[in-house]
């Protein structure tokens, strides 16, 4: 039976994402006759209690916000409007995650992010926000205004967007009558616009401060501003990392001031210090590595929204879509329901009822239709999923060569300073700077390796199963019935006959995540690489080469070194780092570790530290086939005894 979606006006609500103080967020089609004219984000405004005319009352002025505001990090083509009396807002679908649910993705699964993440994530808002002011309403420089996590999304390949502009007005006036929109917008909203004044440059600016507090503490800011001041006396770092570090909490506090005045002016005064933060040597930001972050965080959900949104995009919606109604037919919906006046609606709606019961129950117990055996149709859809395959592999070899190429110019870059015949020498700091720069790049080019390592087992293993799609029905031994499995694969799943095995069934998850779920005959042995336990996959904490295994171990807790006197004392200042690699078990715990990289400086027992600061990371275990298994991990430990 097909997938039955809601349409909300001309949308198609696919997948409810998020859900809290500011209503629902759903990944959406905006439809026309002949199929979706685009995927967006969709989020609906659909508290209970909802002032929907405050809402609605700036949407043309907003409308045109969304038309002329145009930047990287701002929400692409976004619009507004009122649904059946729902006030929404929907921009261009791009793969992201809601910083709201990233941060608490983050809390959950104690999966902290590094301070060079939180500050780059900082700078890239303080960017949109800066982009905006260039945009005057009324006379006066566009604000937000109402900047809070639920408006920003963290973008799958590293970049930040976000959207919302022109909505402030109607969600501060709804703050006190919706009680859950107050509880999850109040921790970032400044002082004064708590108290009722209107937001502005400044407002804007505490507000991203409360949101880096949040990235960089795990916590969010009180909801009662009289008691935030003692919470930023001595901030501490997301599980147990130490205390905020004193250049980061000058900019914070500057930023969270509770006098308007004592803030940063604007969004691009409090980016150009976040920029000498960033780039000024302290700190090693790169969009690739939040993307890295981003990657390890979510690489399921990732993987399982490809595959939905491929299924998704070749939806038919002929059965769902409806002529736009002329501009202005919507009928004012009332703040509060009236009783009813007549039966007759009743009467129409329980007869809708029955009748939708009697055809439910027609289609159930009808015979199911025989599975069509179009040979050309499954050679059509291996075809695609061929081509798919082939270009996933060519964009992933091609960027392959560009990041090794560059990792190339890094290490002759090093070798020349250390020669002394380059253009510039380097000074240890920018030396361990470039170490961590190749060995990120390393470890990088590793998940590389194993992503099209995945996709070439699943052409192989789409190749061997082809012969038992395109075999006639009439050859095909007697089909043991079995659960048709849910329709979240490409189209193939649906034209291919299943095939009854002799022996015991191969499940469904040893097939790769982004193959049809086709049933192999029963002569083709699956491959140990994708079929876990069942053909022979590994025990859980058997030791596996870390190329084989298909997800790394995940560092969820580390380490600082507890460096000697000696060495911390030294007149000379030394910078640099540690790499070390560690055997990590089925538990997260280190058991082995060996030193890759000693410390290029005065030994003073640096690598030992190191040595025993690694023993105390605690990781996520790597998988393989599903299974926890053991392996190695690389760890990097910057060292300095800079005071």
């Amino acid at each position: 039976m097909p997938d039955l979606y809601t349409t909300f006006g001309n949308f198609l609500l696919l997948k409810e994402r998020a859900k809290g103080g500011l209503g629902t967020l759903w990944r959406a089609g905006e439809m026309e006759r002949t199929g979706f004219k685009r995927i967006v984000w969709l989020r609906r405004f659909d508290q209970p209690g909802l002032d929907r005319n405050i809402m609605s009352g700036d949407f043309a002025v907003t409308t045109q916000i969304g038309q002329t505001l145009k930047a990287s990090n701002i929400v692409r083509n976004g619009m507004v409007g009122r649904e059946k009396g729902v006030p929404f807002l929907a921009w261009d679908y791009v793969p992201s995650q809601p910083l709201d649910q990233l941060l608490d993705r983050v809390s959950g699964e104690q999966f902290p992010i590094a301070i060079d993440n939180a500050l780059l994530i900082a700078e890239k808002i303080a960017a949109a926000l800066a982009s905006a002011l260039a945009v005057e309403v009324g006379g006066e420089p566009l604000v937000h205004g109402f900047l809070v996590p639920h408006m920003v999304m963290i973008g799958n390949d590293g970049e930040a967007m976000v959207g919302g502009f022109g909505l402030a007005k109607g969600l501060l006036g709804n703050l006190a009558k919706v009680p859950a929109l107050r509880d999850a917008a109040a921790p970032y909203l400044a002082p004064e616009v708590l108290g009722g004044k209107p937001a502005n440059r400044r407002s804007d600016v505490y507000s991203l401060g409360a949101i880096l507090y949040q990235l960089l503490t795990g916590a969010a800011l009180p909801a009662d501003p009289g008691a935030r001041p003692s919470v930023l006396d001595a901030p501490q770092m997301a599980f147990e990392e130490g205390a905020v570090p004193q250049d980061v909490l000058g900019i914070l506090r500057k930023a969270l001031s509770p006098n308007a005045e004592s803030r940063f002016g604007t969004a691009a005064e409090f980016k150009r210090e976040l920029e000498k933060l960033l780039y000024g040597g302290a700190y090693s930001p790169t969009t690739f590595n939040l993307a890295l972050f981003m990657d390890r965080l979510y690489r399921n959900d990732i993987e399982q929204e490809d595959r939905e949104l491929q299924k998704e995009r070749s939806l038919d919606v002929a059965g769902y879509y409806q002529a736009p109604r002329p501009a202005g037919s919507e009928a004012p919906t009332p703040l509060v329901e009236q009783p009813a006046t007549s039966r007759t609606g009743l009467y129409v709606a329980i007869a809708a009822v029955v009748i939708l019961v009697a055809v439910v129950g027609i289609l159930l117990l009808r015979p199911s239709a025989p599975p069509s055996a179009d040979s050309e149709s499954v050679r059509a859809e291996v075809s695609r999923q061929f081509k798919a395959y082939n270009e996933q592999l060519e964009a992933l070899k091609r960027e392959a060569d560009q990041e090794r190429a560059r990792s190339a110019e890094l290490q002759k870059q090093l070798e020349e300073s250390r020669k002394g015949s380059g253009a510039k020498k380097l000074t240890p700091e920018e030396e361990a700077k470039i170490q961590a720069d190749i060995q990120a790049r390393a470890d990088a080019d590793r998940q590389r390796r194993e992503r099209i390592a995945q996709i070439e087992a699943q052409k192989t293993q789409l190749e061997k199963t082809l012969p038992a799609a395109l075999a006639p029905a009439a050859t095909a031994a007697p089909v043991i019935p079995t659960p048709a499995p849910q329709p979240t694969a490409p189209v193939v799943a649906a034209t291919v006959p299943p095939v009854a095995p002799t022996s015991a069934p191969v499940a469904t998850a040893a097939i790769p995540p982004t193959q049809a779920p086709v049933v192999p005959p029963p002569t083709v042995r699956a491959q140990p690489a994708v079929t876990g336990v069942l053909s022979g996959g590994p025990a859980e904490n058997e030791l596996i080469d870390p190329t084989l295994v298909d997800v790394l171990p995940q560092a969820l807790q580390e380490a600082r070194p507890q460096l000697s006197r000696a060495f911390l004392m030294a007149r000379v200042p030394y910078s640099g780092v540690v790499i070390l690699k560690a055997l990590v078990n089925a538990k997260g715990l280190v058991e082995d570790v060996q030193v890759l990289r000693p410390f290029q400086g005065p030994k003073l027992g640096v690598d030992e530290a190191c040595v025993e600061a690694s023993k105390l990371y605690r990781f996520k275990p790597a998988t393989k086939s599903g299974v926890k298994v053991k392996t190695w991990a690389t760890i990097t430990i910057p060292v300095s005894n800079k005071r």
